[in-house]
């Protein structure tokens, strides 16, 4: 089996984080490293798995049983290196043609083991395979190995074998994820995209509940599904499931456990809120059932903690009664810069009485124009239209146009997903992409002087990280049932049960920028979203959509849960297998995420 490593990444010695964060001092791979603090990683041999080992890990003949994965093992390339060529794959035009007929599309990226949807995260201090790049091709940040894991015994061997060897592990499905979590260095990727089996159950109940639980319609998910196929799935039982907007991002993964946002929060939460259940494989490669009622602990910290205690094999989420949906499509333009300003002032202080009428939705902001798309479940055109005369009122005062105006009635979710898909670009990834973001608080919205300090703050940010960045998104996913579910169940930011709003700006650069560049977008990125943590102290952020640098994660990110988090995250995972990126224990590992500090 070939070991796919560029020297230059083995040659690496002092603290660079991946890409764009601010170096560290940490020991690297060319260095002493003590042993008992350190991963294993290729070049030390007195650790490294030989390629006998491989082998029999891989075990194609079947001899091993449940402790190897059958032939299942990949060694992993970046997707655009039949198109450039590197050492040990050479270029070839035929499959170069169809990495860039696929290469800018989510459901093509999710079926390569090498790929994610943020192309910056297939990178690792500048070099990598980009489609367009025009310096050498290297393996950069993707992993050297992929098991491509079909079953429950896939994902206990694999943990295991990292375990047992100590080796840099990440755990990927489609890899939708803008902090990089699902790529690492020098790593073996457990690869979950094709445990695809799902289900529904009229009457779940727990494992381990008391005989008088009273049962609950429930969907079963392994974790490759997305929410494209959950939601036609709960479409074709009449019923509803709480997820994102997005159709190929993973249903039962880190969306979840991170918190998950999406169109039904305000009227069922977060998808946090909604688990019954977890099965997951632990670090010693144990399987549990984490639920109300057995590996409490565990449970807690899977429902808002972030990715970082085991692989979950099996989510069990409560579904709900099916329900319409009317459409309200804005799109309003201004004359200048200050028009906008008084546009978005406008917008930000009709937001809470918009809520408390139980709509949700996302707008989307530019220096000239607000466009808009909420909706009302089980609404109809007469109250949407009454609704948003206040709003559109002040805008006629403002003087600013409204262009576009549609009020769409949708008979069920799946129509409004339709719907939301005919509005949204295909070709929507394989960027190089930074976020920055924060949870609004719903009192800074109850005031004008709160509504225009955040409208300036905003402009401000957009102004300070162009020309990368020309929009940002603010998306009312909150209130309601997600301000009303019982916060001290769950391990997500205290912040979202308080939250008014969620605000996101985000931009790029292309494949060929020099690296210094990219670091200065990153740098002013972070810079800039400070005058947006400084006028909302306490308020944190979602780590699912985040600066990959925030300054100061244990607060953003998971708040006063930290410690306790931490406490479960060493309980079930003492050595730190399930490393991720500004993830909970993160803070522990040096800048390559290899030895301890």
């Amino acid at each position: 089996m070939r070991l796919l490593l560029s020297p230059s990444l083995i040659a690496l010695s002092l603290g660079v984080t991946l890409l764009i964060a601010t170096p560290t001092s940490a020991q690297g791979a060319g260095t002493s490293r003590p042993k008992n603090l350190c991963k294993c990683i290729p070049d030390d041999k007195t650790c490294w798995p030989s390629e006998a080992a491989w082998e029999e890990f891989n075990d194609k003949k079947g001899v091993n049983g449940k402790n190897g994965v059958h032939g299942r093992l990949i060694a992993t390339t970046p997707v655009a290196s039949v198109c450039h060529g590197m050492p040990g794959v050479p270029r070839d035009e035929a499959k170069c043609k169809e990495v860039e007929a696929g290469y800018g599309f989510d459901k093509w990226r999710s079926n390569q083991p090498g790929a994610v949807m943020s192309a910056n995260w297939e990178t690792f201090m500048g070099e990598g395979c980009l489609l367009k790049q025009t310096t050498p091709c290297e393996q950069g940040a993707v992993p050297l190995y992929t098991v491509n894991a079909t079953s429950v015994d896939d994902v206990v061997a694999t943990v295991k074998f990292a375990s047992k060897n100590n080796l840099p592990f990440v755990v990927k499905n489609t890899g939708h994820d803008y902090l990089g979590r699902s790529m690492g260095i020098y790593s073996l990727s457990l690869w979950t995209h094709f445990m695809k089996k799902i289900s529904h159950n009229d009457m779940f109940i727990p494992d381990g509940a008391p005989a008088n639980t009273k049962a609950e319609a429930a969907m079963i998910l392994e974790p490759g599904v997305v929410w494209e196929e959950a939601y036609n799935y709960a479409n074709q039982h009449n019923r509803l499931v709480v997820g994102g907007n997005h159709p190929t991002v993973g249903a039962a993964g880190g969306f979840c456990q991170s918190g998950g946002h999406g169109p039904l929060s305000p009227l069922h939460g977060l998808c946090v809120d909604n688990v019954l259940q977890y099965k997951v494989v632990i670090a010693n490669g144990t399987v549990l059932d984490a639920n109300a009622y057995q590996n409490q602990d565990l449970f807690w910290a899977l429902r808002g903690g972030g990715p970082s205690y085991g692989v979950v094999v099996e989510a069990v989420y409560r579904t709900h009664p099916p329900a319409s949906f009317q459409v309200a499509l804005l799109n309003i333009t201004a004359t200048d810069e200050a028009m906008m300003l008084k546009v978005s002032e406008a917008y930000y202080a009709h937001q809470t009485r918009l809520s408390a009428a139980k709509w949700a939705g996302y707008a989307l902001t530019r220096k000239d124009h607000l466009f808009m798309v909420y909706h009302l479940p089980n609404g109809n055109e007469a109250t949407a239209r009454n609704d948003f005369a206040p709003f559109k009122q002040e805008l006629e005062a403002i003087g600013a146009t409204i262009d576009k105006e549609r009020y769409l009635p949708m008979p069920s979710y799946k129509a409004f997903l339709d719907f939301w898909a005919s509005i949204s670009s295909g070709r929507n990834v394989g960027l190089n992409l930074l976020l920055g973001s924060r949870l609004i608080p719903s009192t800074m919205l109850s005031s004008r002087e709160g509504s225009k300090q955040l409208a300036t703050t905003m402009f401000g940010i957009l102004k300070a990280t162009q020309p990368n960045t020309k929009e940002y998104l603010s998306m009312l996913v909150t209130g309601g049932q997600v301000a009303k579910a019982n916060a001290a169940e769950t391990s997500v930011h205290p912040g979202w049960r308080t939250a008014g709003l969620f605000n996101v700006i985000y931009g790029g650069w292309a494949d060929s920028t020099p690296v210094d560049q990219q670091k200065d977008f990153a740098t002013r990125l972070t810079t800039a979203v400070d005058e947006l943590r400084k006028i909302t102290p306490g308020a944190g952020t979602y780590m699912n959509e985040a600066d990959a640098n925030e300054p100061d994660f244990k607060d953003a990110f998971f708040g006063p849960n930290y410690q306790r988090l931490l406490e479960i995250k060493n309980k079930y995972d003492p050595q730190s297998l399930f490393y991720c990126r500004k993830c909970v224990g993160s803070d522990e590992w040096d800048a390559l995420s290899v030895c301890r500090m």
